[in-house]
């Protein structure tokens, strides 16, 4: 009798996180993934929760929780995969907080294993989102993300120059090269940015790359939305004098995987480390047959 079930060699693969932070000075304290959840190679589900709480004065939020999953869809012939991170009420040294920063990804890989798995990120978003005590309207650039959702997509954008608004760092490559120094000498988290923008910046040199570092945030105007101000603002990357940098919505893309990290806090002033939140990652087309 044949088997009705559907059997393959694809191999799943999904993780999510609320929040997790680092911190060295003034205290040294470690704060491991909260609220985590890891996908099982054959698929399934996983969930986790994490009521909040507070450490030492640098971290809070009331609520966190994620969720992993994986599945055959039979109606599309198609192998699904999803993750996604909650956390609420998020506080990191009171210089970034949230009411609700959401982290989402969907894949998606036809079982016949002939064409390229695709991404999504719709449904992620920031919910009263401040900086440094300026609310923050931040519309994350989903559509755009969703027009390359395959590696090879990304790939052709980027030889054209079609993907240019999504790289990471896009607002520092419109700085003179001794202003982009001077803002990585002065902030130090930003360390091998210069060589980063350089690189995407010489369009010759551009085809073949094996991953791509990207920002679903980098048409946040800050000046435009807070007015004149100490801080530096470029795109999805925030210097504040004296603390440090806020990056936002940061995305690396590999062939087979992509991850998001929805915000990553980096003390390097009067205070020393790191705190990152709303995190979803996965791969499709591992093992596929």
């Amino acid at each position: 009798m044949p088997c009705t079930r559907h059997h393959s060699q694809y191999v799943y693969s999904a993780s999510a996180y609320a929040i997790s932070a680092d911190f060295e000075r003034p205290r040294k304290h470690t704060l491991p993934p909260q609220a985590a959840s890891a996908l099982s190679a054959h698929g399934g589900h996983g969930t986790n929760r994490d009521p909040g709480q507070k450490v030492d004065g640098l971290v809070s939020y009331s609520n966190a929780y994620s969720e992993v999953g994986g599945s055959y869809d039979d109606c599309h012939d198609t192998y699904t995969t999803h993750a996604w991170s909650v956390v609420e009420n998020v506080n990191i040294a009171d210089m970034l907080t949230a009411d609700r920063v959401v982290s989402r990804l969907a894949i998606y890989y036809p079982a016949h294993g002939k064409d390229e798995p695709s991404f999504d990120f719709t449904g992620s978003y920031f919910e009263n989102l401040r900086i440094a005590g300026h609310p923050v309207n931040v519309k994350l650039d989903t559509h755009l993300l969703h027009e390359h959702d395959t590696f090879s997509k990304l790939s052709q954008a980027h030889k054209r120059g079609t993907s240019d608004p999504l790289l990471l760092g896009r607002a520092l490559g419109d700085l003179g090269a001794g202003e982009l120094k001077r803002i990585e000498g002065t902030y130090h988290a930003l360390s091998g940015m210069t060589g980063l923008v350089n690189k995407w910046k010489d369009k010759k040199k551009r085809g073949g790359e094996e991953f791509y570092r990207l920002s679903a945030a980098n048409q946040i105007d800050f000046d435009a939305q807070v007015g004149p101000s100490e801080i530096e603002g470029y795109g999805s990357i925030i210097c504040i004098p004296k603390f440090g940098v806020i990056r936002l919505a940061e995305i690396v893309v590999h062939r087979h995987s992509r991850s998001l990290v929805m915000f990553q806090v980096q003390m390097c002033s009067s205070g020393h480390g790191t705190g990152t939140g709303g995190g979803a990652g996965g791969a499709g087309g591992v093992g596929a047959p």
